[in-house]
């Protein structure tokens, strides 16, 4: 007898019905010396043999006074050399044992790890979109935003589009929790951080916790290790560096945009241009190369862009027209 007969199961692994077989078989009353032997052969054969064997085992053990119940279980009967007709009860109980044991290996596909789940989320302009993962996690996506999320066995994996994210990370010391942009990536494990898509740069800001981040995003290459930021800390990671300044958030603290708001500190007007971009489908254009140098300060509510071009006009003096099709433009072009 080289294995026993194994029922079939659709989508079964056929190891584990292998191994639940000679489970089953093995506590039969009419189990032989030949059927040890045999099945031993089938235990050393292959490692993954002794390790479906042996959960198949730990489940069964696992029923605790069930398990050594009669009605459930039939006895470890000795080593025979012949085989005999097993008396109808002793039929019957096996036949129990035979369901139960199935009934563990069925089960224990929801013991196994989950396979790879993977969804993708996105936002339109004006619109905001607050995510909670499978394992809890909390994701905010800001207007105009589209991101990839994979769940497997061995890691939780976000890969950021474009637009602009906000991660609550729910603590899970077995699965890192990875943001994929295209400058590079952060690494946290229960901690809040916001991530910006730049173009070919990334912004993260550290609101709790502790983030690591690597540069680049070249599978062929290995990441470099850029460095850790502590609570407080902005960086913008580009061409594989990364350059950190204060963010002055408080911890506990939000981003001012998951209430519509937005908050320039010393920052490139382009910058702030591409913000307002995110909430109006009529966008503003710098026509003169000379304004990427202004800076701007303040905070704005998101949608109200035409408040933003004011203050504009009345701090620096800016000029601004519409095009035929209502975008703003800011400058004179030279």
């Amino acid at each position: 007898m080289s294995r026993p007969d194994t029922p079939a199961h659709d989508g079964g692994n056929p190891v584990e019905q292998q191994a639940t077989a000679w489970f089953v078989r093995l506590r039969a009353d009419d189990a032989s010396e030949r059927d040890r032997q045999a099945w031993q052969q089938w235990l050393h054969a292959d490692p993954v043999h002794r390790t479906a064997y042996g959960r198949i085992e730990a489940l069964w053990s696992s029923l605790g006074e069930f398990a050594s119940a009669p009605e459930l279980a039939a006895r470890v009967p000795r080593p025979r050399v012949a085989a005999r007709r097993a008396p109808r009860r002793r039929r019957w109980m096996g036949a129990a044992a035979a369901a139960v044991v199935l009934a563990c290996a069925g089960g224990m596909a929801l013991l196994l790890p989950p396979r790879a789940v993977e969804s993708t989320y996105r936002t339109a302009i004006g619109e905001r979109r607050s995510l909670q993962l499978e394992d809890g996690t909390r994701v905010d996506l800001d207007a105009d935003t589209r991101v990839q999320v994979r769940y497997d066995p061995r890691g939780r994996s976000v890969r950021l589009d474009g637009g602009r994210a906000f991660f609550r990370v729910a603590r899970d010391s077995e699965r890192p929790f990875v943001v994929q942009t295209a400058a590079g990536s952060v690494r946290a494990l229960g901690t809040q951080f916001e991530v910006s898509q730049l173009g070919q740069a990334a912004d993260v800001t550290l609101y709790e916790g502790s983030v690591e981040l690597r540069g680049g995003n070249d599978a062929a290459r290995p990441a470099a290790r850029l460095g850790v930021l502590v609570p407080g800390q902005r960086a913008r990671m580009a061409a594989q560096r990364m350059q950190v300044t204060d963010a002055a958030v408080a911890a506990g603290s939000a981003p001012g945009w998951l209430s519509g708001r937005l908050v320039f500190n010393d920052t490139p007007l382009p910058e702030a241009v591409a913000e307002f971009g995110r909430y109006s489908f009529k966008p503003v254009l710098l026509a003169d190369p000379g304004l990427a140098s202004y800076r701007v300060s303040g905070v704005f509510r998101g949608e109200d862009v035409d408040g933003f071009i004011q203050a504009l006009g009345e701090v620096y003096g800016i000029p601004e027209h519409h095009t035929a099709n209502g975008s703003h433009v800011l400058g004179k072009a030279r």
